[in-house]
């Protein structure tokens, strides 16, 4: 690992871990917790994903800020980042997730030693946030992706308590296949940069960071998670096959255009679709349509290696 100057580094030994409930159970949390304690850290409080919110309480006390480390996948790290962005709190990220698309998109380790390790010899960088606004809902933040459509329908399924602990490791796949073999239509009216038009589709997707795929890394070309802007990928309804091309192209290098499926870059994007609907951020449905979704330039101070460029430095 790269050494880092000591004025770039967490200035605080002590972490608040938050843990998701599949981390909370899992034999990678207690080697987690062994490699803490070996680089000299110390857990000073050990909350639930669920209780995320107390984090702005815990982090009104007096002296350094401790770093918040996120001991799980997009899921918790989504919801750890939506309580500090916008504080002088340090995200640290320790992937035990299925995907950990964020962690990868800003080059964190996916070995849990060397993400540990990271902890207490990264450099603090800044990234951006997402921000989404239902109306009349108060404003809620995503670092990876907020989506509407095929990954409504996922989330459902792959987040239910007694489908993972019937289908274990098969829980994604099956939810994958029921997403595709639904994939409803909807109608919304989307604006942006003064720009207004009607779409039907499948699937609408609004991303910051620009890994997906978990192992496979498929990556957006030309997105970065502190370039100022969100990705929007929309995609019509399309045969199965024609969506399955769209997502192996990105993984063997083929840049070519797929019928039916549109991107842009945008800073923010009002989307009203002709009925209300579910939205999911980071991969847990928190939210509804019609809304807004914006960027917001730095919002986080996050633990990344070295080499990972900080635009915003």
């Amino acid at each position: 690992m790269a050494p880092v100057p000591e004025s770039e580094r967490p200035s605080s030994n002590e972490l608040i871990l938050v843990v998701s409930p599949g981390a909370g159970r899992s034999a990678k949390l207690v080697r987690a917790k062994k490699a803490i304690k070996a680089m000299g850290l110390q857990i000073a409080t050990e909350i639930p994903v669920k209780d995320a919110a107390l984090l702005a309480r815990l982090l009104q006390r007096s002296g350094p800020s401790p770093m918040i480390v996120a001991a799980g996948g997009d899921g918790t790290v989504g919801a750890v980042a939506n309580a500090i962005v916008g504080t002088p709190a340090v995200l640290g990220i320790i992937p035990l997730g299925t995907s950990n698309d964020f962690a990868r998109s800003i080059s964190v380790p996916m070995h849990l030693e060397r993400a540990v390790q990271l902890l207490a010899r990264g450099r603090i960088s800044r990234v951006d946030a997402g921000r989404f606004t239902g109306e009349g809902e108060k404003p809620r933040h995503f670092v990876h992706a907020a989506a509407v459509g095929l990954n409504v329908a996922f989330a459902r399924f792959a987040t239910r308590a007694d489908i993972r602990a019937r289908l274990g490791r098969l829980t994604y796949a099956a939810a994958v296949a029921l997403a595709l073999r639904e994939r409803p239509v909807f109608r919304c009216e989307m604006e942006w940069e003064n720009r207004k038009e009607q779409s039907s589709l499948v699937h609408l997707a609004v991303i910051n960071a620009p890994v997906f795929g978990g192992f496979l890394d498929l990556r957006i070309p030309g997105s970065d998670p502190d370039d100022r802007t969100l990705d929007v990928i929309m995609i019509e309804h399309l045969p199965i096959r024609r969506l399955i091309r769209s997502a192996i192209y990105p993984a063997v290098g083929v840049r070519r255009g797929i019928r039916g499926i549109r991107t842009l870059q945008v800073s923010r994007l009002k989307v009203r679709p002709t009925e209300s609907m579910d939205v999911t951020l980071d991969g847990e449905v928190a939210g509804k349509l019609p809304g807004i979704f914006e960027v917001v330039p730095a919002a986080l101070r996050v633990v990344t290696p070295a080499h990972f460029r900080d635009d915003h430095r």
